[in-house]
């Protein structure tokens, strides 16, 4: 995420994430399931003003998309609780959510805009929290919040929660195609059956080639077991992924539990190209963005 103050205000830029792999490593005591995922933030993001207000304990909370619930069980509200609980300060807040990142589309929108909440809390009342502190903090929230503390390129296990940063200097380009309806990612993990005879994919070939920077290998290792039950229960995403496979990219992938998926390509020569040619299809909303977040949210 990227932080900047102005006049009093805290403005926070959430990126959205891909799984550039993951596995399903078996099920959980606790009854979640334990996964290995490669992760990296695009440049895709939500936008966050917050800003102080009067009276103690008062959280205003808008939203530019008028179907997201403004309501105590948005995690934007529930890391305001959170960190008040944590902080023990209670002081009144503002805060205004431009939402671009689809909703229920495994992109991470929603647990993006929690960590950017504490992080923008922890500027904005000066609490010192590092950033350790607050992966804690967003671990608590989601299984996937303490991720985009870190930022850049990280390998998740256990719940998603156990973050171990792998940041990456190349460069790497995607599409993203949003088919305008969301997946429900507990209906997924629901119908997901772990299967014995199947052998559980290796992550150290993906991290090799995504240290490599060459895009053209990197696709032949992009790998997320959870498309298969995705596919059974939305065959939509099959029939988008296997269009998506007919242009000529490097590789194609499902984000998560869906609904995105994201095709990798070689370079931004052709960019405008290969955008209106997918917009022409009409098979969803298409967003272009690469692995620099950083270089792409002032």
């Amino acid at each position: 995420m990227k932080i900047r103050e102005e006049q009093g205000k805290v403005h926070v830029a959430a990126p959205a994430k891909i799984n550039i792999f993951l596995e399903i490593l078996g099920k959980r005591p606790d009854g979640y399931h334990e996964i290995e995922t490669v992760v990296q933030e695009v440049s895709l993001y939500d936008y966050l003003s917050i800003e102080k207000s009067r009276g103690d304990n008062t959280i205003e909370f808008t939203c530019s998309y008028p179907n997201l619930t403004t309501g105590e069980d948005n995690l934007v509200l529930k890391a305001v609780r959170l960190f008040q609980e944590e902080s023990g300060v209670l002081n009144g807040v503002k805060i205004h959510l431009d939402k671009k990142i689809p909703v229920g589309a495994g992109l991470g929108g929603g647990s993006s805009d929690a960590a950017a909440t504490l992080a923008g809390l922890n500027k904005l009342w000066q609490t010192g929290y590092d950033i350790k502190k607050l992966a804690s903090l967003a671990a608590k929230l989601g299984s996937d919040t303490a991720f985009f503390i870190y930022g850049n390129t990280a390998i998740c296990r256990g719940r998603g929660e156990v973050v171990t940063p792998y940041p990456l200097l190349s460069k790497y380009n995607y599409i993203i195609l949003y088919p305008r309806f969301e997946v429900s990612t507990a209906l997924i993990y629901k119908n997901f059956k772990f299967d014995l005879t199947k052998k559980i994919k290796d992550v150290s070939f993906t991290l090799q080639t995504l240290l490599a920077g060459d895009p053209e290998k990197l696709g032949a290792y992009l790998y997320n077991r959870l498309e298969e039950v995705a596919f059974r229960i939305y065959p939509r995403l099959d029939e988008i992924k296997k269009t998506l496979e007919t242009l000529g990219f490097c590789g194609t992938l499902l984000s998560g539990s869906g609904s995105a998926l994201y095709a990798l390509y070689k370079g931004e020569k052709d960019q405008e190209k290969i955008e209106q040619k997918i917009k022409d299809l009409n098979i969803g909303d298409v967003f272009m963005v690469t692995s620099d977040f950083d270089d792409t949210a002032k």
